[in-house]
């Protein structure tokens, strides 16, 4: 978390800033570089399993493709405010920094990260903070365990509520979270929270949620990319 916002701190300061002086509406263009894909895209419903049943498929697993408005973040307690775009595209995520100046791709398999400000790019061997919950450190070898917990309408939508347990090796501690999957978007999660013993953890909301195969020349980065400052 820290080292990503040095990141954006160090794109801001070093070339966002030059840059915005002149940017006027002129419009974010991806620059030409690797592209990785990984894996089939699919889509069917979560939150149908018997109650508290470990299950090998992690429910966000279920959406390789989707397009949405993402309001607050990992890093962000209680209702976040930030708002970004976060596209999908099978093992790539692109999520766009609130400000909307920069943006950032994180491969959901390895966990590394460019950020991108017009075609200037930084490399980090981790995660930026909006990836997650799709990115969760250790998930491969994880024990996922989803809990049925009733139904609520939110924002419009009839959606499942279920408890998510993400339990790793490498996590000091398991990873608890409640989904709230809409049953009109095929059980995507339109919030969730992570749940945090004695405190209220942080809430994402998912807006806009489009489902379908993205354009991959979102997930473009530049091919050569400066290594995220120490």
């Amino acid at each position: 978390m820290v080292r990503w916002a040095n990141a954006i701190l160090w794109l801001f300061i070093c070339v966002a800033t030059p840059l915005l002086a002149q940017a006027g509406n002129q419009s974010d263009t991806p620059g030409q570089g690797h592209v990785s894909d990984s894996g089939p895209s699919g889509k069917s419903a979560a939150g149908q399993t018997a109650d508290t049943v470990p299950v090998a498929v992690y429910p966000l697993d279920l959406f390789q493709d989707f397009s949405a408005v993402m309001a607050g973040s990992r890093a962000e307690p209680g209702e976040g405010t930030s708002q970004g775009h976060i596209y999908r595209h099978r093992g790539q995520i692109r999520m766009e920094e609130p400000g909307g100046h920069a943006y950032f791709i994180t491969d959901l398999g390895s966990g590394e990260s460019y950020g991108i400000v017009r075609s200037r790019c930084i490399h980090d061997d981790h995660p930026y903070i909006r990836a997650i919950p799709f990115y969760i450190a250790g998930k491969a070898d994880a024990t996922v365990t989803r809990t049925s917990g009733g139904k609520e309408t939110v924002d419009g939508h009839s959606c499942l509520i279920e408890e998510v347990t993400v339990s790793s090796p490498i996590l000091a501690n398991a990873q608890k979270m409640r989904f709230w999957e809409a049953e009109d978007l095929h059980g995507f999660p339109i919030k969730i929270e992570f749940v945090v013993p004695g405190d209220r953890g942080p809430i994402i909301r998912y807006k806009n949620v489009v489902l379908g195969a993205q354009d991959a020349t979102l997930f473009v980065h530049p091919s050569s990319c400066r290594p995220l400052p120490q």
